[in-house]
């Protein structure tokens, strides 16, 4: 099977990403015994949200996934904007999947141990951005001020993540690569 990473700076949060409301650690325990995981806090007030965003022209069947785990708030958000604005919840410190709304076609959160969740979105339409929310409960982005932990982003065509290939100023494809120009 063909494996890819369409987003840059794949897990660079401070680059080719947009920060609104909010402020990031880098260096952070990730869940592969790494310190490259990122502290990513809500640092704006109630009623209004935070996020990291990353435009991008991407369509088909795709699959949107970062690896998170729960700081001082117990959810994260996926929303990808495109015709029907997609997105699903993920409760941080349960392992359990929250709502999935408009138009997404399942979503998923899989432990990857410590604490860690590696937590995906499965959609069908052409997106111009993908987005990461801190969340304060399920359908709630714009509750009080917190955190959580986050790493390793990635955007793939297909039903289901596979496994993580980091990228930094281009995408990046593995496995069988038969259409790729060489």
């Amino acid at each position: 099977k063909e494996t890819s990473n369409l987003l840059l700076q794949s897990n660079s949060f401070d680059t080719t990403w947009s920060s609104v409301n909010s402020s990031l650690t880098s260096g952070q325990s990730g869940y592969d015994s790494s310190n490259d995981a990122w502290l990513f806090t809500k640092t704006s007030v109630s009623g209004t949200t935070a996020s990291l965003r990353q435009i991008i022209s991407s369509n088909g069947t795709q699959t949107f996934s970062v690896y998170a785990k729960k700081g001082s708030l117990d959810w994260l958000a996926l929303i990808v904007i495109g015709s029907s604005n997609p997105e699903a919840y993920f409760d941080l410190a349960n392992g359990t999947l929250g709502s999935t709304n408009n138009g997404a076609i399942s979503s998923s959160i899989y432990d990857a141990g410590n604490g860690w969740y590696r937590c995906s979105i499965v959609l069908n339409e052409s997106l111009t951005q993908v987005r990461i929310y801190t969340a304060n409960d399920n359908n709630v982005a714009n509750g009080a001020a917190g955190n959580i932990l986050i790493q390793d982003a990635q955007l793939e065509q297909g039903l289901a993540a596979s496994p993580y290939i980091e990228t930094t100023t281009t995408a990046l494809y593995g496995g069988i690569t038969d259409n790729v120009p060489r």
